[in-house]
């Protein structure tokens, strides 16, 4: 993803088109698994010892960053997919579904602000979505993104209050 170019974004998208929303669906389910799998772990651990319960805390922020950048990269790059799978011309900035400020040929690196923007702040800003179906990605996205962080956010709570007692 690091040195892709747009030419070979185009390629890949019109040539890998079969199984891409199944995998997506099944990469955003394990996500959301782990923060559920998290969350009986640390009630599992919860007034053991100071070695049982250290391990386990560790081992819940790693998932949950994991599984926080997991998603947002793989939805990172089905935008990218979408975008190039429905670009019709090189000229027709519109043709993709994204308009990005002075960026008439995106790569990877602005396909992941957008979907990280999203993930951070459940909204878009500075990339104008013009295609009905990003519209309703990214509006899945963000209702992703506002329970999954929310459920950061409890999750996080509740490790510093058990730590705390």
């Amino acid at each position: 993803m690091a040195q892709a170019m747009p030419k070979t974004m185009r390629r890949n998208a019109q040539s890998q088109d079969e199984g891409r929303l199944v995998i997506l669906s099944v990469v955003t389910a394990a996500a959301c698994a782990s923060i559920l799998a998290i969350a009986f772990i640390l009630k599992e651990a919860k007034g053991k010892d100071v070695s049982i319960v250290i391990p386990h805390v560790i081992l819940a922020v790693v998932t949950i960053i994991g599984s926080w950048l997991l998603v947002h990269t793989i939805l990172a790059m089905h935008y990218a997919h979408e975008y190039y799978q429905d670009r019709k011309t090189q000229s027709d900035s519109k043709a993709g579904g994204l308009d990005f400020p002075e960026d008439i040929e995106p790569d990877y690196w602005d396909f992941l602000y957008f979907s990280f923007v999203i993930g951070m702040t459940s909204q878009v800003s500075d990339v104008e979505i013009t295609s009905r179906s990003l519209r309703r990605l990214a509006l899945l996205h963000s209702i992703l993104s506002f329970f999954f962080n929310t459920a950061i956010v409890a999750m996080s709570i509740n490790i510093i209050a058990g730590l705390i007692e």
